[in-house]
């Protein structure tokens, strides 16, 4: 049997500030221990916090008791299972647990995981990933569909410690395959149920939602885009791209778009620094000027278009182009922070994932990978000095 004590639970547990718990007398109204038994698993948590451990069907609530007494024959006849909670604060090992699976038992002693954010939550990544530095960055998610709910969870996996998601619909059961949340959240805000899950995974970040859409909405897109250090443009139509490259340009943040072609064979990612080459409307014409790169045109975005006849492994697919531009995200957040991980030079990447001869050599080769330099179009209406003047 394994108790895991939620973070909060384990700060009330050993603050020194509190009162000891000398004896045991009825049930602790503090703490909530939940039981899944096919796992021998328990989690503890305070009372009043929201519950994110075991599903509906398969948890059972145990009353908890605590006490600074270490006693294994511990008795409580009128509780039909609870779990006791022995704490010695001045112990290397200060919380000790034992589960009575019914009255007059014996306590089975249970190996003890203390959750500690500050310790033990980015201590595999660091040295990779300055999380220190990257919990004051404030990245912007518009789009939270498939790669943005990738890219979301990821960056906070790394240590990323604000966002702002914005996308006004609702997740539905037909985006689920392709999705970081599952059918628990068919019918709510996609930002909403994408916050909960960086929220499992980074308990400390700061996460503001916007269900809103931003191509009808300017002063929203200008209000979030100031106030963040990057925004990872992962939406499905190419007027939102350009108005966020509008947007990051006026407020000179940086931007990293990102999307897969038809039936996502292949895509793209492309990163765009103001003062640094060529705008998102410079790369699209640049591509539109380059003669046999695509043959005809493609659908561009992260769609899930549940009347499409998608092919086996999209979720793969769409994988590997949403990793790729959360990488690109990284590598520019960190690129002056004298980070170990290396910040790539040109503007795009396109990513192939299955051979399409058909439309170009580009697309000959699968698994393949493309990086392009694309200048600033000296007449661009976006970022040419002279035309936004």
């Amino acid at each position: 049997m394994i108790a895991v004590l939620a973070p909060e639970a384990v700060n009330r547990l050993l603050d020194q500030d509190r009162p000891r718990y000398p004896g045991t007398v009825g049930v602790s109204e503090v703490f909530r221990a939940v039981l899944r038994p096919d796992e021998d698993h328990i989690s503890v948590s305070l009372s009043d916090e929201p519950f994110t451990g075991p599903s509906l069907t398969s948890r059972h609530y145990l009353d908890c008791f605590v006490t600074d007494s270490v006693s294994t024959e511990f008795l409580n006849p009128s509780a039909a299972s609870y779990l006791l909670l022995c704490v010695n604060r001045d112990h290397p090992d200060p919380v000790s647990a034992f589960y009575f699976d019914s009255p007059g038992s014996v306590g089975l002693p249970c190996t003890v995981e203390l959750i500690r954010i500050e310790t033990d939550l980015f201590s595999r990544v660091r040295g990779i990933s300055d999380t220190d530095l990257l919990a004051a960055k404030n990245v912007c998610v518009i789009g939270l569909g498939s790669g943005g709910s990738f890219g979301a969870v990821e960056l906070a996996k790394s240590g990323v410690g604000q966002f702002t998601l914005v996308d006004f619909d609702r997740l539905h059961a037909h985006n689920v395959p392709r999705h970081v949340c599952g059918l628990n959240d068919v019918g709510r805000f996609k930002t909403r149920s994408v916050k909960d899950v960086i929220l499992q995974h980074n308990p400390n970040a700061k996460v503001e939602c916007w269900e809103d859409d931003v191509t009808a909405d300017e002063p929203l897109l200008e209000r979030v885009v100031a106030t963040s250090d990057l925004v990872f443009a992962a939406t499905d139509n190419e007027l939102s791209k350009y108005l966020i490259n509008e947007a990051c340009l006026n407020h000179e943040v940086p931007a990293v778009y990102g999307g897969v072609y038809e039936r996502a064979f292949a895509g793209e990612v492309i990163r765009v620094v103001p003062g640094r080459g060529g705008c998102y409307a410079c790369v699209r014409q640049g591509l539109s000027r380059t003669p046999g790169l695509f043959d005809r045109a493609t659908d561009l975005d992260y769609t899930e278009d549940p009347d499409l006849d998608f092919e086996p492994g999209l979720g793969i697919d769409i994988g590997l182009i949403a990793s790729l531009h959360t990488k690109v995200a990284l590598t520019t957040l960190t690129r002056n922070l004298n980070i170990a991980d290396q910040d790539v030079d040109p503007q795009m990447i396109i990513w192939v994932n299955s051979a399409k001869p058909e439309d170009g050599e580009l697309f000959a080769t699968p698994l393949s990978r493309y990086f392009v330099h694309v200048p600033q179009v000296k007449d661009c209406p976006a970022c040419a000095t002279d035309q936004r003047v």
